[in-house]
């Protein structure tokens, strides 16, 4: 059998960058997806709004829930408990003000998490302050920040010319100042990337954002292949599952609808004697 590995923490997580290791890690929102990260080792879990968007339908991280956040963060707790795990804050729970923002980052580390994933703005860098000043780490998240599309407009990539590059690195800049313990960049330009990871004082985990990282990060339900939206460009799918569960379901219709199943061999009966005992039984008035 083998041996349950150490808790992951912060610390374990900069001794193994230390080594030249790389991080690894994904968004995952489900038990049996966390059972696999555990049983592979992965090194962070981070339950974030894709399944609340993969799983719900939800058309806009706008619209997700904390609560639902909040049961996601629980299927993943009763699936894995070694990687760090951290749970998205929604910006109507993170970025209202920094008393909001403490009670309900402090209640989704009373439910087991390790800390939270916030989408910072340079408005709201206060109430990241505040939080990681409640001894609650804070992984940050840049780049293309999918709960801001109403106010960007699009999810086109981010870091493609100069001055993008430069306010992101600003905003990143005002947030490791606030104390933030990871930068996550989404569908960033390879170039910005790679001058965060050999420029920044915090470790830098790419998503769909180039090789240079000290992690990099992926979104369980793209992995697979399996969610009611198109995975994004650049963002590779190592599984075709929504396929493979279309033809499990279209196999099942299609034997049903030409009454190949259920077969008769597949049918439980009762013990030799007994049915004659039952008709006996509800003939009787």
């Amino acid at each position: 059998m083998k041996p349950q590995r150490k808790k992951v923490t912060i610390k374990t997580l900069g001794e193994k960058i230390a080594r030249g290791e790389k991080i690894i890690g994904m968004e995952c929102h489900d038990t049996p997806s966390a059972m696999m990260g555990e049983e592979l080792g992965m090194d962070l879990l981070c339950v974030g709004s894709p399944g609340p968007m993969a799983l719900f339908g939800h058309k806009s991280m706008n619209t997700v829930e904390f609560q639902e956040q909040l049961y996601f963060l629980e299927a993943v707790l009763r699936g894995a408990s070694t990687p760090f795990i951290c749970c998205n804050m929604p910006n109507t729970t993170a970025c209202v003000s920094k008393a909001d923002a403490v009670r309900n980052a402090s209640e989704i580390q009373r439910r087991g998490a390790d800390g939270v994933h916030i989408e910072p703005h340079h408005k709201t860098v206060k109430m990241v302050e505040a939080i990681v000043a409640a001894g609650i780490p804070v992984v940050g998240h840049f780049g293309v920040q999918g709960e801001r599309w109403s106010q960007v407009g699009s999810y086109l990539p981010r870091g493609r010319t100069a001055k993008d590059s430069a306010d992101i690195v600003k905003l990143i800049r005002s947030c490791i100042d606030a104390g933030i313990s990871t930068v996550l960049l989404e569908h960033a330009s390879e170039e910005l990337t790679k001058w965060c990871y050999e420029n920044l004082s915090v470790p830098v985990a790419s998503l769909g954002s180039g090789p240079y990282a000290h992690g990099i990060f992926h979104v369980s339900s793209d992995i697979i292949g399996c969610s009611v939206f198109p995975t994004p460009p650049k963002r590779v799918p190592f599984g075709n599952v929504w396929q493979n569960m279309k033809d499990a379901y279209t196999a099942y219709y299609e034997a049903v609808q030409s009454g190949a199943y259920p077969r008769v061999e597949e049918s439980h009966h009762m013990h030799e004697g007994e049915f004659e005992k039952f008709l006996d039984l509800v003939d009787k008035p």
